[in-house]
């Protein structure tokens, strides 16, 4: 189509393609509409089920992360192969998007996330600081110490992810002759420490087999 502008106090014609002209419209529309289509895949996303594959690009951090605790440092331990850090977890029937450290701190601006659980949080903690760390300056980012509690600092996007070591989630205290006894229906002194915090994770199975021995 073509679209014929004459202009009279000037006398001249303007000629352009209007069907050229409004094609960054139908662009956008296709962008958005793929945009659409992959959050609605991943609301019906079964993340659970699907399968380990191997991707050349990864992994999305180095190990040499300051980070990374010392338990955890295959490499800094010795282990000579990195082959075992470029596989991902691939659900069936859809593709989680390949994370983005920038727009990760964008979206959690002003919000404080927290992990709470025992070592394999405190693991999850360390993998999610080293994944967004390399985008924030050096004199822009903090770690900071409270009691069970470990916070890192995005200061730019006043974005925290904390971590509180809390293995049993309720109370675990010691009574006479230093017996630990958990309390199920006490959970304020952990509690008091996520209060307040925009996302929250758990974590606590792993301890409760710990012992064969069981009383209620």
């Amino acid at each position: 189509m073509i679209l014929v502008v004459v202009i009279w106090d000037h006398r001249f014609t303007i000629q352009f393609d209007i069907d050229n002209a409004l094609s960054w419209l139908e662009e956008e529309d296709d962008e958005r509409n793929t945009v659409q289509s992959r959050h609605e895949s991943l609301k019906t996303c079964d993340f659970s089920s699907g399968k380990w594959v191997y991707d050349q690009t990864y992994p999305l951090y180095d190990s040499s992360c300051p980070y990374l605790s010392t338990a955890v440092a295959c490499q800094k331990n010795g282990r000579p192969d990195s082959e075992y850090e470029k596989w991902k977890w691939k659900p069936k029937g859809c593709s989680i998007p390949r994370f983005d450290a920038l727009d990760f701190l964008g979206k959690m601006r002003r919000k404080r996330i927290m992990v709470v659980g025992d070592s394999i949080m405190r693991n999850q903690w360390e993998s999610l600081v080293c994944l967004v760390q390399s985008v924030v300056p050096s004199g822009r980012k903090s770690v900071t110490y409270d009691g069970p509690t470990m916070a890192f600092h995005a200061l730019d996007f006043e974005t925290s992810i904390e971590f509180c070591w809390a293995p049993f989630l309720v109370e675990l205290k010691k009574s006479a002759g230093n017996r630990r006894i958990l309390h199920l229906d006490l959970i304020e002194e952990n509690a008091k420490f996520w209060r307040g915090a925009d996302v929250l994770v758990f974590d606590s199975a792993h301890w409760w087999t710990h012992s064969d021995k069981w009383s209620s």
